[in-house]
Order: C-alpha cells, then structure tokens, then sequence
C-alpha cells in the first residue's frame, strides 16, 4: 500500500520544485508554490497515517522554545510518517539556559546533519536568522507576535476545501479577536489577500495593530454587524501570556461582546464555517456547543490539515531537486 501511495505522491509532484529552501514567512510562497503544496498535502491527507519512505534517511530537530501541543506533535508525527527521525530540544533543556546564544545553539544542532529544523520562539524574527547560519532547512512554527506560515497555509486548505475552489474571490473572512498579538494573524492575512478573499476583522480597538487598515481589511468594533453575510468566521483567542489581558477590562467582558455563541454564528451567511487555529479558550473565544461537534465547526478538519501540510512541506524540502546543503556557505 506504502509504495502506491509514494507513486501517487510523486506522480502529483512530477519534477516541480517550491522557490524557497526555508520558510520562515508565508511571503517566500508563490502562487505557483501555494498550488503545489495544497495539492500534494491532499494527497497526503488521503493516506491518512500511512508509514511511507519518502524522507527516509533524513533527521528533523523541533526547536520548541515555547510550548506547543497541535503544531509540535503535527511536525513530529509528519516526519515520523515519512521515514525521518526525530529529537525534540525545548527552552527548558537546550544549553541557552546556560547562556549559549541561539545562532551557536542552531549551529550546534545542524552539526549533526539535520535535514530540516523546526522552530517555534517567543521573539519575531529567530527563524529568518537561524536559515542565514544552518545548512538544514528551517521552518517557522511561530515566531513572536510576527507570522506562523504553516498554520496560514493549512488555514487556506480548509477554506478552499470547503467551497471545493482554487480562490476566495467573492467570500468574506471575518477575524475575531486578539488580532495585535497573533502571529497566526500575520501570516493568515497575507494568503487570504493573495486568494483574494475580502476580509473583515472585529476586536476591541486595544486588541488591532496600529494602520492594520493597510492589508486592505475592513475594521468592524461591533461583532454582530461584522458577522452579517460572514462565509467564514475565523477566531483568535485573548493571548495573556503576551500581555493581552491588560489590554481587555475582563475575560469575561470580552465574552460578552466578543464570543462567539450559537446564536451569534446564525447572524453570518448560511452555513458559515467556523474556524480556530487552536488552542481554544472554550466559552471565551467560542461557546463550548460550537467547538468541536457542530456541524459548521472546521476546527479539528484544521488539525488535520495541518499535518497534511506540514507533510507536503517536509517532503518538497527534504527533495529539492537542487536542496540547500548543497548551495549553502557557512557565514
């Protein structure tokens, strides 16, 4: 069965190549590469948990400086599934707790010969630099307030999934909640205007970026209203670890204006579907009855896509045709 999964895989791959060796910002994906990654990730997610060969050979660390459940587990168990082997190095027991600066950290580990290198950091920016010092090809699993690419990217999948289109054009994407401190945010946007989906965003006014209005979004402080002819309602959570509770009266206050509840999703289009990037604050964010049974919820399809993608991603670097170790040079 492995073996006609792989041909399938490969037949849909042909002999095409992403643009980038690193992707550490869903700015690096072009239009060519988005088509080609949501296909092979479809064909990915029809294999389910198939035990394949195709990265066979090639070793994965996850860089998890910040803690993870969905995106760590999904690399880990995307490169398990494609032959790779796999260690994880958190904040807690990398040797940056003794001091040792985070470029000899990542030099250290690409010492070894790792294939690609996973990292997830609390401060923007750690994955564009660590791709400047590595030969291993670095994925960006969040990094600050700055952008998530994979998670932008699964997202996309969801969406274009459920109308079973290549565009957003002519679809409303409706963005509620902690939009200043989201990474998932960053990179989110940044696809849905390249499949030209209109976008609206609802928050407090504390919780939305200075000059947001610039990605061309419409800016609603009345969820309700925003919600009106809604395709897609797409939820952040209130982010108190990065501060965001100082920026909301309570908890609770957010709720009440900004949750969506059952009654609330009815003011969107029909059968709106409701999306979360996870994790979700359960009666916060969204009211319990919509999370994960609802019939119009998307949240775990999300979860599942997300290792779909994350599998595409994995295999096209790992088998560049022209792969970064050998163009690299040390700086």
């Amino acid at each position: 069965m492995g073996d006609a999964i792989e041909k399938s895989l490969r037949d849909i791959r042909g002999k095409r190549d992403v643009s980038f060796f690193d992707l550490y910002s869903i700015d690096q994906v072009s239009d060519t590469d988005l088509g080609l990654i949501f296909e092979i990730a479809r064909g990915f997610r029809s294999a389910k948990t198939a035990k394949l060969t195709l990265c066979k050979g090639n070793t994965q660390v996850n860089c998890f400086f910040e803690p993870s459940t969905r995106t760590q587990a999904s690399f880990d168990l995307s490169a398990k599934h494609l032959g790779m082997d796999t260690t994880n190095v958190g904040g807690g027991s990398s040797s940056a707790k003794k001091g040792e600066s985070f470029i000899d950290t990542v030099e250290t580990l690409d010492a070894y010969n790792a294939r690609t290198l996973v990292i997830r950091s609390s401060e923007a920016g750690v994955a564009e630099i660590a791709a400047r010092h590595v030969a291993a090809s670095v994925l960006n699993a969040g990094d600050g307030w700055h952008e998530h690419p994979t998670q932008g990217l699964l997202d996309a999948l969801t969406m274009l999934d459920c109308i079973q289109a290549d565009t957003l054009a002519g679809k409303t994407v409706l963005i509620v909640g902690d939009v200043v401190h989201s990474r998932v945010f960053g990179s989110l946007v940044r696809v849905l205007i390249r499949l030209q989906a209109t976008i609206r965003i609802a928050a407090p006014i504390t919780l939305l970026p200075a000059e947001v209005e610039q990605f061309g979004v419409t800016l609603f402080t009345d969820v309700e209203k925003a919600l009106v002819g809604t395709d897609f309602v797409y939820t952040l959570r209130v982010q108190e670890e990065r501060g965001a509770k100082g920026f909301i009266p309570t908890l609770r206050e957010y709720s009440k204006t900004f949750g969506i509840s059952e009654w609330r999703l009815d003011l969107a289009a029909k059968d709106a579907i409701l999306m979360h990037p996870g994790p979700v604050i359960r009666d916060i964010d969204v009211h319990s009855a919509l999370v994960s049974r609802h019939p119009q919820s998307r949240i775990l399809t999300q979860v599942e896509n997300g290792m779909a993608i994350r599998k595409a991603l994995l295999w096209l670097l790992c088998e560049r045709f022209d792969g970064k170790t050998k163009t690299f040079e040390r700086i």
